[in-house]
């Protein structure tokens, strides 16, 4: 694109002025009045009974809770990561060492060397293992539509810790002020994009390792990144039960899935938030709802108890969050293709690879 230039030089030559124009003023204005004629021509305006044009409208004041502004810094809302933005800015650059691969050195560091508190986790492993139906989601865990129709699973979903909406995440800046601590959050949020596995070898520790990145969103903002560290597939030696049992849960997630991220670690790279999965299996996928494409496909710890509303339901959050994520997907999220290659509700841009080639079809 084209630069242009602008000289300023000074104020225009009397010959361009038009001087015989009637309109010229010859009283002060606002705010080059003087002392004297400020209070004159404020009265002159009221006297006259002209509207005011323009005003100034204050925010109204709502009380927040205490440590509010620590985390949101008056409007300013934080920019989320993608991996895809670091592969154009890639390809912009050329660059030897590669923005992506730095960009995977720093995660692995967080992921490595974060320093979290862990009360409250013992507590909610011991939920976890009394309800069978939050079991991360697992063949030998998680029902079919059948088995789920058969059997009352509990109503109220245990979370230790409270849910947040994608705005009321803080800024790269709060999450740099209180580095090397990590800010752990729990999140209810639908699947937009489920991007393939990365083998990854780590430059400080050469470790083979997988990531897989879930492309998530919710009723208020979109497009937040969160990476999986995973053990690579070859190494099943390194694997630990907690990480296969997290592989297995990622493995059967699609788009349009409504699942609970359990301690999802939050940083910032390059000026933008990014979630990622803590060591020592604490960050958990529990699979909430999704739409049963037959009677045997899994359906999720709600089920069909997301259409049904009953009074005791408006005190259970997690039940209303998923709710309104329900239907901000419901509303915005496009399906997958059809059987046999039918019409699909989604925008080429959001159906990018998942469409199969017509000569194939």
């Amino acid at each position: 694109m084209a630069l242009k230039t602008i000289f300023l030089m000074g104020a225009p030559l009397p010959s361009s002025l038009d001087w015989e124009n009637d309109e010229l003023l010859n009283s002060p204005i606002q705010p080059f009045s003087s002392t004297d004629t400020i209070h004159e021509h404020d009265t002159s305006i009221v006297q006259s009974g002209d509207p005011i044009k323009w005003r100034v409208l204050q925010p109204p004041l709502t009380e927040h809770p205490t440590g509010y502004h620590e985390y949101y810094r008056g409007p300013e809302d934080p920019s989320f990561l993608t991996t895809h933005k670091l592969v154009e800015a890639d390809n912009e650059s050329m660059k030897e060492d590669s923005i992506l691969s730095e960009f995977y050195d720093h995660s692995f560091v967080v992921h490595e060397t974060s320093e979290i508190s862990t009360t409250g986790l013992q507590d909610e492993e011991s939920t976890q293992e009394s309800e069978p139906a939050l079991a991360c989601i697992d063949a030998a865990a998680t029902g079919t539509t059948a088995e789920v129709n058969n059997h009352e699973l509990p109503r109220s979903l245990q979370i230790s810790g409270p849910i947040r909406d994608l705005q009321h995440l803080p800024t790269a800046s709060y999450l740099q002020s209180i580095a090397p601590q990590t800010m752990t959050v729990n999140l209810i949020v639908g699947i937009i994009a489920i991007h393939p596995p990365r083998r990854v070898v780590t430059r400080q520790w050469k470790t083979e390792l997988d990531i897989i990145e879930l492309i998530v969103g919710d009723e208020n903002r979109t497009g937040f990144g969160v990476n999986i560290w995973l053990p690579a597939s070859t190494s099943i030696s390194c694997k630990t039960q907690e990480a296969d049992r997290l592989s297995r849960s990622l493995a059967t997630l699609r788009p349009r899935d409504i699942i609970l991220l359990r301690t999802v670690g939050l940083s910032s790279f390059r000026d933008q938030v990014y979630g990622q999965s803590l060591r020592g299996g604490m960050t958990k996928v529990d699979l909430l709802y999704r739409q049963p494409v037959d009677v045997t496909d899994t359906v999720g710890f709600y089920k069909s108890g997301l259409r049904r509303n009953s009074p005791q339901d408006h005190a259970d959050l997690p039940l209303q969050k998923t709710r309104r994520v329900r239907e901000w997907i419901v509303q915005f999220v496009g399906a997958t293709d059809e059987a046999g290659g039918g019409p699909s509700r989604m925008s080429q841009t959001q159906r990018g690879h998942q469409r199969l080639p017509p000569d194939t079809q």
